[in-house]
């Protein structure tokens, strides 16, 4: 499951072949890397015909975060919002969608962690050792044509290193007013011949969040997780790497929901949410020519929820083939065939399913084509056959074309249909979710006839190297949204075993169409071998048009993003091993939501004492006691506030 814009992926990665440290390359060093047979796809940084960013390990290394939506504040175009301590909404290019990110695709080493059942994804169940990532690769735009359905406004790659580039060990501890302890520990060393492996586990505690009011949202949250990765053979014979991982939780929940027997309908109702899960990953590559590369990936995952909304329980299985073939110089061909299979347990909470119990079938085949018709311009074009149980055939197409405008700066375009397929809830799903009066309650449903969301989207891109320090990479999009979720009323039933005595049904129906456009800036630039900066800036809007829907919330998505946000990143290598990471990032006021702007400042210093022990200070939100960012309606989840906070590191390596 390939995109060719992901070819900067690889560039990155291979620049590491030249060079122990990335920043001592220049920016025109990095754009002109070419990728090893071996790798993906085979382009340099400056022929990517889409909107990608790479977070590198040593970006990664200098944030101090220790969760990966914090690591995603950094990639220009992801708007990161945070509601609770374990509760985040993250979105590309607008509908953020709260704590059900069902718009974005992510991927852990290729592996899917998206699920029909899950609604889309849980974020407090993804974590690693932060220490262990290699890279974070994200497509801004649609990825459907080669990774399906759900790739809608973008994917996110989290790519963990090598086994082989993480032998030996280390030890990271720390502690914070937020962070109030976390420990992590991962040893690796060699098997056999030509064998790698290394072993993890890490565990944390976090306070409570906090409310405008100034009380605690009693959300506190305690995690660990384990892991073990085996990588063995090479890539000419064939190259394997197995990787297992398990992992399990608790926090705190309070939500507002319906109760009759309060006064005012409604009441605030609070549980300890628990969550635990297991996964395998198994990948296969085999280079056979240079102009041959096959890859086969398996993987299995299993997860269990338990929390005021969901009691779930869910399996999955998944088998991806690809095969990379060049005939010659100007032509290339990549095609895959795969399947997914899921079964799903969702016992009543406050959200209840019909059919409990469901299992379902994705297959799935993908090709692109790739023509470079003169040295100045190449042509891409693909598209993915997907077959779901929900919606039936997808089909989901894209053209791009990038042209070499001379020896440093490129202008692409890309024309991309993409699906989102319903999810469990929107098809099987039963939620009492407010009431009119004592007698009348609300409730909405899922409908067997709920379509797939369709998105047309135009891209144009242009980059250019103004001098071996200096570089711009602008993005421009114009999307148009057909048959987004509303939530239509239906006719009054009574009731078979009343209070109340009637319902209303809210039934999930696709009656609304929208359109967005807007674009990311990134300009990055070296200002000496020991300062570099990089300016992020993003602007997305949106109109919403609700045909004749009658779901009063339909217009909401309009000021549900904001429409201005800008990072100003930057990084100092001071004399005595010290190093000094600050990120001022600002954020546009969230309309519909009433929330308003803030801008907030993140520093990171780090010192390396010797080779083998490092200490780092992070401070957190430092201009501001506390703010907030989102506040998700749709779950009642009380208004939360994200707070300042500092914690100290240490990091020992043996």
């Amino acid at each position: 499951m390939q995109l060719s814009a992901l070819a900067l992926v690889t560039s990155l990665q291979c620049a590491a072949e030249y060079a122990e440290d990335l920043t001592s390359l220049s920016l025109d060093e990095l754009m002109e890397i070419d990728i090893g047979l071996s790798a993906r796809l085979g382009d340099s940084v400056r022929e990517s015909p889409a909107a990608v960013y790479i977070l590198t390990r040593e970006s990664i290394s200098r944030s101090g975060a220790n969760n990966i939506p914090e690591l995603l504040r950094l990639v220009p175009g992801v708007e990161v919002t945070r509601f609770g301590k374990g509760k985040w909404g993250i979105g590309i290019r607008g509908f953020n969608g709260g704590i059900f990110t069902n718009r974005l695709l992510i991927l852990v080493d290729g592996r899917s962690v998206f699920s029909p059942a899950k609604v889309g994804m849980f974020w407090d169940t993804l974590d690693t050792l932060i220490s262990d990532i290699e890279r974070i690769e994200v497509v801004r735009g649609p990825g459907t044509a080669l990774w399906g359905s759900n790739a809608f406004n973008g994917v996110i790659n989290i790519v963990t290193r090598e086994a082989a580039d993480t032998t030996g060990g280390i030890v990271e501890i720390g502690a914070g007013d937020e962070e109030k302890w976390f420990a992590g520990v991962r040893y690796g060393g060699e098997f056999g011949s030509d064998g790698h492996w290394r072993g993890y586990v890490k565990s944390f505690e976090r306070d409570d969040a906090s409310r405008p009011d100034g009380s605690e949202n009693h959300d506190g949250w305690t995690g660990s997780q384990a892991g073990l990765r085996f990588d063995f053979g090479s890539v000419d014979r064939g190259a394997v790497s197995i990787q297992i991982s398990a992992y399990e939780g608790e926090e705190g929940e309070e939500l507002d929901l319906p109760d009759l027997s309060s006064p005012t309908l409604g009441g605030r109702f609070r549980t300890t949410l628990t969550y635990s899960g297991a996964n395998l990953l198994a990948d296969w590559r085999r280079q056979v020519s240079p102009r041959s590369h096959y890859s086969v990936r398996f993987s299995a995952d299993h997860s269990e929820r338990e929390d005021l909304l969901f009691d779930l329980t869910i399996d999955s299985y998944d088998l991806d083939f690809k095969h990379d073939y060049r005939p010659s110089a100007q032509h290339r061909l990549i095609w895959g065939l795969g399947y997914r299979y899921t079964t799903d347990n969702l016992q009543d909470q406050h959200i209840r399913f019909d059919p409990v119990r469901r299992h379902y079938d994705v297959g799935s085949g993908f090709f692109q084509y790739e023509h470079t018709l003169s040295d100045a311009l190449r042509l891409v074009a693909g598209a993915k056959l997907e077959y779901n149980e929900f919606t039936g055939r997808e089909w989901q197409p894209n053209i791009r074309a990038i042209w070499q405008l001379d020896e440093y700066s490129s202008v692409w375009a890309a024309v991309s249909r993409a699906h989102r397929t319903p999810s469990r809830t929107e098809h099987d799903a039963i939620i009492d979710f407010d009431y009119v009066n004592p007698a009348v309650q609300l409730q909405i449903r899922g409908d067997d006839g709920f379509e797939s969301e369709r998105l047309q989207a135009h891209e144009l891109g242009w980059r250019r190297q103004f001098t071996s320090s200096l570089n711009v990479d602008l993005a421009l999009f114009y999307n148009e949204y057909d048959g987004l979720r509303t939530l239509e009323p239906g006719a009054v039933e009574p009731t078979p075993n009343p209070p109340p005595m009637f319902t209303v049904p809210v039934i999930a129906s696709n009656g609304a169409d929208a359109r967005s456009w807007g674009g990311e800036l990134l300009v990055t630039n070296i200002f000496s071998p020991s300062w570099r900066g990089e300016f992020q800036y993003s602007q997305v809007q949106i109109a919403v048009n609700p045909r004749n829907s009658g779901d009063p919330n339909v217009e909401n998505a309009e000021g549900e993003s904001p429409l201005h946000r800008a990072n100003l990143r930057s990084h100092w290598d001071l004399p005595g091993e010290l190093g000094v990471s600050a990120m001022l990032r600002y954020v546009d006021r969230v309309e519909r939501q009433n929330i308003d702007e803030y801008t907030e400042l993140d520093l990171v210093i780090d010192k390396q004492i010797n080779p083998h022990l490092k200490l780092s200070l992070t401070g957190r939100n430092l201009l501001d006691k506390a703010h907030e960012e989102y506040v998700d309606r749709v779950v009642g989840t009380p208004r939360a506030e994200v707070e300042r906070g500092v914690n100290l590191r240490m990091s020992f390596e043996f």
